[in-house]
C-alpha cells in the first residue's frame, strides 16, 4: 500500500475512535447500578467504518498497476495523387510593335506597362500565357499601335 493511502487510513481512524471517545461523561457517581462500557461504542465504530472503507477501496485502487490500454496506429495515408503537367504552348518571341501614329519610345513604355497590367485581370489570362498575350496584343492595337 502506498504511503499516502496509509496515512489517510489510520488519520481518518484515529479521528474517528477520537470523535466517538469525545462524547458525553459524566462526573458524577451513577445513581443506578447500570453496566458502563467502554470504548468507542456503536456510532464510534461506524463512523470508522464509514471513513475507513471508502479510503481501503482508494488504497487498494492506488495499489494496483496502471491499466494498458492499446491504441492502434493510424491508418497510413493515401499515396499523393500524381501531379500532371500540362505542356506548356511554344513561347512566342517578343512582337516588334510599330506606332501608327507617332507615338513616342516613353509613350510606347507607358501603353505597354498599362495593357500588361489591364490583360492581368482578364478572366484565365494569368492562367494561359496565350490568353494573355491576346488581351496585350488587342490592348495594344486599341492604343495605336501595329504588331508584327
Amino acid at each position: 500500500m502506498k504511503l499516502l493511502p496509509r496515512t489517510l487510513i489510520v488519520s481518518a481512524l484515529v479521528l474517528a475512535h477520537g470523535f466517538a471517545a469525545a462524547g458525553p461523561r459524566h462526573y458524577e457517581p451513577p445513581r443506578h447500578h447500570h453496566h458502563h462500557h467502554r470504548g468507542i461504542g456503536l456510532g464510534g465504530a461506524l463512523l470508522g467504518l464509514a471513513i475507513a472503507v471508502p479510503l481501503i477501496a482508494i488504497a487498494s485502487k492506488a495499489d494496483r498497476e496502471p491499466e494498458v490500454v492499446y491504441v492502434p496506429p493510424p491508418a497510413p495515408l493515401p499515396p499523393p495523387a500524381p501531379v500532371i503537367l500540362q505542356p506548356l504552348p511554344p513561347s512566342r518571341g517578343e512582337p516588334v510593335i510599330y506606332p501608327r501614329n507617332g507615338q513616342s519610345a516613353e509613350q510606347l513604355e507607358f501603353d505597354r506597362r498599362e495593357c500588361n497590367r489591364w490583360a492581368s485581370t482578364q478572366q484565365s489570362a494569368m492562367n494561359d500565357a496565350s490568353v494573355f498575350n491576346r488581351a496585350v496584343d488587342a490592348c495594344m492595337d486599341g492604343r495605336g499601335y501595329t504588331l508584327r
